[in-house]
């Protein structure tokens, strides 16, 4: 039958994408580069930028800069001292909406903090202050360019009260002595989490269920509790620098003791996350590029290995080979929506993840205290597409954002639906 070797590649693809992937980095700022002007640039450019912190104590805050710069092998750059003859590095902490009062700034020099480069990644570790008379900030790091005299920035929230347990205690995964700030642990892990006071502190770990369901799409009305399907199951008492095996799947979220209020979450997850892989979750990512009843049939197929074959043939009037392609790209882009946004829950569930999957990486990205733009460009097809996010915290985390919905969207998703499903979007 035709549905055989379809399967076949299916679940080929599926168990040949279990290696989990070490680097990852977060959309880019507005002023780096787009896909299409990195084919043709020879100069060294940055084309992502993660910056994470921890506080220190009353007056000092720990940054943690990871970048990915490009072309520094053939622009003869091979070590720190070289990186910092072509590049100058500055921050500046300003006021995270309306205006960008600035509160204070200072240059990062290579040669006084904890740098390295390894291949095209550079690491940095240095100290901006906590500005007491202010709540929070929006911190915004720029690579200055000398020879070239660009700019590369980008911009992230810092809350100098530190009301998050994450932004005072450091994970650490097993035998590493960088705290780890990617939002999932592969099950199994052994992880520890260490104040910078070197002082035991009393911890909560609370380990939930999860249901959450994936995003509504951009057109819909529709309001609901993105919590409300989470079960506690567990709750873990511990002291800080005390090591922890995560051996259950879940969403976890730390705590102070005697603070519930605001925690970190992330997730345990299998080996071979952020690939998806088992059958359930294989269907999930369908829903946006779908129907209610094509959805609702794989659900309720007995044999759902077959029920899925049938559904990517029909699809494409039994094209197998365009079936083929339509998976291979599909679940590259949810895999990536993982590997990028997941906080609390997978990161193909976001209202970033959903626009991410179907529409692929924004042109730009213009980032402005609580709210994030993602600029498609100009196409023989469309104008300009548009969509905003704000940055809307929960009791999970700081790192929640909502899409502003319209239904005026519809006149772009959906031919981008049907170019999923006609097999004209490839990667």
């Amino acid at each position: 039958m035709k549905y055989k070797g379809l399967l076949s590649f299916f679940f080929a693809f599926a168990v040949l994408s279990a290696c989990k992937v070490q680097n990852k980095t977060s959309v880019n700022s507005e002023s780096l580069t787009s896909r299409k002007e990195m084919k043709k640039e020879l100069n060294p450019f940055i084309s992502a930028m993660k910056v994470e912190y921890i506080l220190k104590d009353s007056t000092e805050i720990v940054v943690f800069l990871d970048a990915t710069i490009e072309n520094l092998e053939s622009n003869e750059i091979n070590s720190i001292e070289e990186l910092a003859d072509r590049f100058r590095v500055t921050w500046a902490l300003q006021a995270p909406t309306g205006i960008k009062e600035k509160y204070e700034s200072g240059r990062v020099n290579f040669e006084e903090v904890e740098a390295s480069l390894l291949d095209q990644k550079l690491n940095m570790v240095f100290e901006i202050p906590r500005l007491r008379e202010f709540q929070e900030a929006s911190l915004s790091m720029e690579f200055i360019d000398i020879s070239a005299s660009r700019k590369f920035t980008n911009e992230s929230y810092v809350d100098f009260n530190a009301q998050r347990p994450n932004r005072r205690f450091g994970m650490y995964l097993e035998n590493q002595d960088i705290p780890f700030f990617d939002a999932y642990v592969n099950v199994g892990n052994k992880v520890t989490f260490k104040s910078m006071d070197g002082f035991e502190h009393p911890l909560v770990l609370k380990r939930y269920r999860t249901e959450a369901p994936a995003a509504l799409s951009p057109m819909s009305s529709s309001k609901r509790n993105e919590l409300a399907g989470f079960r506690e199951e567990e709750t873990i008492k511990f002291k800080s620098g005390e090591e922890l095996r995560l051996d259950k799947e879940g969403t976890y979220v730390l705590y102070d003791q005697e603070k519930f209020d605001a925690g970190y979450g992330f997730m345990v997850v299998d080996e071979r996350y952020p690939r998806l892989s088992e059958e359930e979750e294989l269907t999930e990512p369908l829903v946006y590029m779908s129907t209610n009843d094509e959805i609702n049939n794989l659900k309720g197929a007995e044999d759902f290995k077959k029920a899925l074959d049938l559904y990517f043939l029909n699809m494409t009037s039994g094209n197998q080979a365009l079936a083929k392609q339509i998976i291979r790209s599909y679940y590259r882009r949810v895999k990536r929506a993982n590997e990028l946004f997941t906080t609390y829950k997978e990161g193909w569930k976001t209202d970033k993840g959903m626009i991410y999957t179907v529409l692929g990486p924004p042109s730009r990205i213009q980032r402005n205290g609580m709210r994030e733009v993602w600029l498609y460009s100009q196409s023989a097809n469309f104008s300009e597409i548009i969509f905003t996010f704000y940055r809307k915290p929960n009791q999970f985390s700081e790192d929640h954002y909502e899409l502003v919905r319209y239904p005026e969207y519809g006149a772009y998703w959906y031919p981008f639906v049907e170019a999923w499903r006609t097999g004209s979007i490839m990667e």
